[in-house]
């Protein structure tokens, strides 16, 4: 890899720490769902900095072209946050389903204490 080269990666993975933090700070990604993007931005910058490990990760794996692996292990993340966002709306799906059950019985009882109190003032 050349010098060039690696001191862009190492900027722009800077600025996506950077993106990451300003979001966490205005509150647009909740500090739990900002872990696992600043897990791979630390991942990045590691690669960045030091790019034999691709290379070692590569024979260890057994990937023949280093370039291969850093598409597979992109892939992998990838396969990572759908399976994390799968996760996280299945759970937010649970808690609607939950919260407009709730809602229909709240609305139930007040319609019933209404009418109870309606029968109340006509006697």
């Amino acid at each position: 890899m050349s010098l060039v080269l690696q001191i862009f990666l190492i900027i722009c993975v800077l600025a996506f720490i950077g993106v990451i933090i300003r979001y966490l700070v205005l509150k647009k990604l909740n500090l739990k769902y900002t872990l696992v993007w600043l897990l791979a931005a630390v991942f990045m910058l590691t690669i960045a900095i030091f790019p034999q490990i691709i290379t070692w990760l590569t024979k260890l794996v057994g990937i023949q072209v280093a370039s291969n692996a850093v598409f597979f292990f992109a892939i992998l993340f990838l396969f990572l946050i759908v399976l994390t966002l799968t996760a996280i709306v299945s759970h937010m799906n649970n808690r609607v389903y939950r919260l407009t059950q709730m809602q229909a019985l709240l609305e139930k009882r007040v319609r019933e204490l209404e009418t109870k109190l309606e029968e109340q003032n006509k006697k």
